[in-house]
């Protein structure tokens, strides 16, 4: 009897401990959510963005990121201050590498879970506020090609396509459809790259996605593939309600697409 009490003692000690953790972790959120979006922007002290953009650094809050440990309550109110730092801080947070980089691993995080609705339209309405100012951020000396602001940016939009093209999440379907169709807006009206080579020039950025995205259909052949793809490319997507219809036609073609495929499969034992 002694050690069955000793043994819920100490459980019920770990409880208060977590819930200490957590109440501790949420004040402190709070409070930098206030700081990252001062009332009176005018009266903070001038050092304050600095600090608040230190604190989301590798070893500070971005250590947090994709932790398992991390309540859901918690989960939304780091991706809050993540979105509000680069909606409000972006003067100073365009001049930190490391800490933008932070930031957008954190709305990939968020992007990466449509089931949690909340969540993935904070990370989404603030890829599209500032998505037009990663277009023209510099890469840090040194980066991977895979650790850039433009390498980034191409993954969280890739993420909302997904999400634009699985029917589970039609409740986000219009917002995707918009941060997506401004995307592709703002490549078309960007000056073309000198080519560096005899090779042909890239595709447009939507159909970059596009082409990525069906690679993650391995129950597709690649005729299917390429119907989808061809067709979308043909479609005229200059304005957003052709823009929406023609996404509309490319998530009913690709779940039929799926659907067959899975039929055939089951068929088959």
């Amino acid at each position: 009897p002694s050690s069955s009490s000793g043994g819920g003692g100490g459980a019920s000690a770990g409880a208060a401990a977590a819930a200490g953790a957590d109440g501790v972790m949420c004040v402190s959120l709070r409070l930098l959510l206030l700081l990252a979006d001062p009332p009176s922007p005018s009266r903070a002290p001038p050092t304050l963005p600095l600090g608040l953009v230190a604190a989301v650094g590798p070893a500070q809050i971005g250590s947090l990121v994709g932790s398992p440990l991390l309540a859901p309550p918690r989960r939304r109110q780091l991706l809050l201050l993540a979105a509000t730092l680069l909606r409000r801080q972006w003067r100073v947070i365009s001049t930190r590498p490391q800490e933008l980089l932070v930031l957008l691993r954190l709305l990939h995080h968020g992007l990466s879970s449509p089931a949690d609705p909340p969540s993935f339209r904070t990370c989404l309405a603030a890829l599209a506020e500032v998505q037009p100012r990663l277009a023209a951020q510099p890469s840090p000396a040194g980066a991977a090609a895979d650790a850039t602001p433009e390498a980034l940016h191409l993954e969280l939009l890739l993420l909302a396509l997904a999400a634009r093209l699985d029917p589970l999440h039609a409740s986000l379907h219009d917002e995707t459809t918009e941060c997506l169709h401004a995307a592709a807006l703002a490549d078309a009206a960007r000056p073309p790259s000198p080519p560096a080579s005899s090779e042909a020039a890239p595709p447009p950025l939507l159909l970059q996605l596009l082409q990525r995205r069906l690679l993650d259909e391995p129950a597709l052949g690649a005729g299917e593939k390429q119907i989808l793809y061809d067709a979308f490319a043909a479609a005229d997507s200059s304005d957003l309600p052709s823009f929406r219809r023609n996404l509309a036609r490319l998530c009913h073609d690709l779940t039929f697409f799926r659907a067959r495929a899975l039929f055939e499969h089951s068929a088959v034992f």
